[in-house]
């Protein structure tokens, strides 16, 4: 652990230069001093056969959403580096913990464009359970729902999916516990979402509300999960 630790300190410190206008770094995830958290917990554990960070609501948050105060808080393990345009690639996998509502879905997933106060943010996120790979196969319209959009503080699933069904949420191969390749490709006010070695998006967005922002990149759960996160890496342009 000790050497994971130097090896992901390091990896933060220095970007490794790409190419004119572009730059990459690599981020190992391998202990909790690598991020800071907002409104979530994190530890460094094995899961599912590697070394990587586990991010959960603190009990605070968790127990605002059992009361009835909503969900989607700007929760998230926030990463040193701004980002505004460019690709972020995860290995990522999500849980239900037993502490969520009985419409907890697993959610996990990746922020980003979050300002120093956190007012603001969008996402891309995924509900396992919802996922065609689980086994039964979930039932309609859940199936169609496994992987979202959203942005914080006017756009969460409730008013893209009233104003624009099916548009900013999709079907995707995903299932609970289980590791995927989680990769965001965002220009400008576009963004597409890809899962494992998929050669078609999973989510194509043509107008994300904070589009050329700049700010920092979150891992991201909700309501009753367990989000785990390893090998992240980032290349902006």
């Amino acid at each position: 652990m000790k050497n994971n630790f130097i090896a992901s300190t390091f990896l933060l410190a220095f970007l490794i230069f790409v190419g004119a206008g572009a730059s990459a770094a690599e981020i190992r995830l391998g202990s909790p001093s690598d991020v800071t958290l907002h409104d979530v917990t994190a530890q460094a554990v094995t899961y599912q056969g590697r070394e990587a960070l586990k991010v959960a609501l603190t009990d605070t948050i968790q127990q605002r959403i059992l009361q009835g105060q909503g969900s989607n808080f700007p929760a998230f393990a926030l990463l040193p580096i701004d980002f505004q345009n460019g690709v972020i690639e995860i290995d990522l996998a999500g849980e239900l913990n037993g502490k969520g509502a009985p419409d907890a879905r697993a959610f996990v997933g990746i922020a980003f464009h979050i300002p120093a106060d956190k007012s603001t943010y969008e996402a891309v996120y995924l509900r396992m359970t919802n996922g065609r790979l689980v086994k039964p196969t979930p039932p309609e319209p859940r199936i169609h729902r496994a992987i979202q959009y959203t942005a914080h503080p006017d756009f969460h699933w409730p008013v893209s999916r009233g104003k624009f069904p099916g548009k900013y949420e999709k079907g995707a191969n995903i299932a609970p516990a289980m590791w995927i390749r989680f990769r965001l490709e965002i220009s400008g006010s576009e963004l597409k979402a890809f899962i494992n070695d998929e050669k078609d998006p999973a989510l194509t967005v043509g107008d994300l509300k904070f589009g050329n922002s700049t700010g920092k990149i979150g891992l991201w759960v909700d309501d009753g999960t367990a989000g785990y996160f390893s090998n992240l890496r980032i290349l902006q342009k």
